[in-house]
């Protein structure tokens, strides 16, 4: 974590940011930053481009340069994981765009499976191998996003799967 209190880098949030953009693929982050206050003490308005994102410190870091493109990277970052926490408690405004009201489309409601947890976090497990194996993190192109929505879609195949098979052999969960 950067401190602004001490001006000291306890993390390397600009590595990390360039680990996240070489993971998914991007270009590494471009940083541009405007300098305001006297010379003996800079303050740095920071933006940082990464993929199809743009972060902004939302006021100047005062100190070195050097040590505001680490807060800015340290911000970029906490945004990226607001939006995963988001993307993963179901709020998809970010990614989807709502269609307008004369073009929607009934969407008929699936019936609920019920399912021991132990089966579904199995099933889970399987999934998140099955697609890592087939393409390791490190050279993954999909986003966050879309990992996540193929991640789902496999342990539900799976759960399904498998209760077709348990219903085939009269077999029954508790």
């Amino acid at each position: 974590m950067a401190d602004l209190a001490t001006g000291e880098i306890l993390d390397n949030y600009k590595g990390l940011l360039i680990q996240y953009c070489q993971e998914r693929g991007l270009p590494q982050p471009t940083y541009t930053e405007t300098q305001s206050g006297p010379a003996d003490a800079p303050r740095w308005q920071v933006k940082v481009s990464y993929g199809d994102r743009v972060h902004e410190t939302p006021e100047p870091i005062p100190g070195s340069k050097k040590f505001a493109h680490q807060v800015a990277a340290q911000q970029a970052l906490a945004d990226i994981n607001l939006r995963r926490e988001s993307f993963l408690a179901g709020d998809t405004a970010d990614s989807i765009t709502a269609l307008p009201a004369s073009d929607a489309v009934p969407v008929s409601t699936p019936t609920p499976l019920e399912v021991p947890i132990s089966l579904v976090s199995n099933a889970l497990t399987i999934a998140n191998e099955r697609l890592t194996t087939s393409q390791p993190t490190r050279y993954r192109t999909l986003t966050d996003a879309e990992f996540s929505q193929k991640l789902s879609k496999l342990t539900l195949e799976i759960v399904r799967s498998l209760l077709e098979t348990a219903e085939k052999q009269e077999i029954t969960f508790q």
